[in-house]
């Protein structure tokens, strides 16, 4: 027989039973879920555990959303989540799902305890996020979403990575180099976790474009210094200089050979309409051909910038489910007829 606990903190459960099951998944292993819950200032967790005969044996990593994380759907159905909360099952700090371990009976058992929890919470509805294939699970409608972007890392060098491409990308990414140059804008590796006036100065730009774009994710103060302290090695800070004062930032966060690029922050009076968005994604791929990493995710968004660098689109999907299975079956048919490029997000 299948038990199944609920936990709202993942101090709760002991690092070594979780990270055995989450063995080989990116991004959510105990230490990742401690950061987040350190950072991330609305961050409510639940964790589904799925036990028999007392050892874990499935999960999921939980947190009640009040926003809609696509800017065309919170615009429509934002004020609804406000009022009323909805479940959302994803890595917190990553774009990757939030399913552990578990296939067949397990999995299914882990699917029922979901929604199980939206009906004892009262919750609108969930959200299983960041699926690379869905199948048809019962009481969940299935549906598309945004691709993921990826980079497969196989070049000794950047030098060769930039051989490898098409010499219209190559001539590309070499121009808006030069245009970069003549601004002025430099980016370089901090050494150190960036902390005192420069660490809030990029929670200030991190923050200033989840404000430009929406919908929000608020991190407390403190954001990189307390990344550096749980992540140490596997944070790379790359920091924007625009005449020689910081002007934008992004982080690659790394676990195991996965690396992805996160927190990208600009400060808009300095950069608008200049190239550091560009110069800080090559930025972001030059580190991780000389990282040893063997993947680059690059986030589901500006998809024609990062095209030029190459990058493959996984396809994803996702599942839903409400309360009702009347309101389940018609999200489900709604989203059949819903493309998802008109849901793209604008580029940074």
């Amino acid at each position: 027989m299948y038990g199944v606990e609920v936990a709202r903190s993942i101090s709760e459960v002991g690092a070594g039973e979780w990270d055995a099951l989450a063995d080989g998944v990116p991004f959510v292993r105990h230490h990742w879920l401690v950061l987040a819950e350190r950072v991330l200032a609305e961050h409510r967790p639940r964790y589904l555990l799925v036990r028999k005969d007392g050892g874990l044996v499935a999960a999921a990593v939980c947190a009640l959303e009040h926003r809609l994380h696509n800017p065309v759907l919170e615009s429509r159905f934002g004020r609804l989540t406000r009022r009323w909360p909805f479940l959302q099952v994803q890595a917190p700090m990553t774009a990757t799902s939030g399913l552990l371990g578990g296939e067949g009976p397990q999995r299914r058992v882990l699917l029922r305890a979901v929604r199980s929890l939206v009906r004892r919470e009262r919750l609108l509805f969930c959200v299983v996020d960041h699926l690379p294939y869905a199948a048809g699970q019962p009481g969940y409608s299935r549906l598309g979403w945004l691709p993921e972007t990826l980079l497969d890392l196989t070049w000794p060098s950047y030098e060769a990575y930039l051989d490898h491409l098409p010499r219209k990308r190559r001539a590309e990414i070499r121009r808006t180099q030069r245009r970069a140059e003549r601004e002025g804008i430099e980016v370089r590796p901090l050494l150190a976790g960036p902390g005192g006036e420069l660490g809030r100065l990029l929670d200030r730009m991190v923050a200033a474009v989840d404000l430009r774009h929406g919908p929000h994710v608020f991190y407390r103060p403190g954001l990189f210094p307390e990344a550096a302290g749980v992540l140490g090695a596997d944070l790379t800070v790359l920091a924007a200089y625009r005449h020689g004062a910081p002007a934008g930032c992004v982080a690659l966060l790394r676990d195991g050979d996965e690396l992805v690029a996160r927190w990208i922050g600009r400060d808009y009076a300095r950069t608008e309409g200049t190239a550091v968005y560009h110069a800080l994604l090559t930025a972001c791929v030059r580190a991780a051909v000389g990282s040893g990493a063997r993947r680059l995710r690059l986030g589901g968004a500006a998809y024609e910038t990062k095209k030029q660098f190459g990058v493959r689109l996984e396809p994803r999907s996702r599942l839903f489910a409400a309360r009702s299975g009347m309101v389940t079956r018609f999200v489900g048919g709604l989203g059949h007829r819903l493309d998802p490029p008109q849901l793209l997000p604008p580029s940074t």
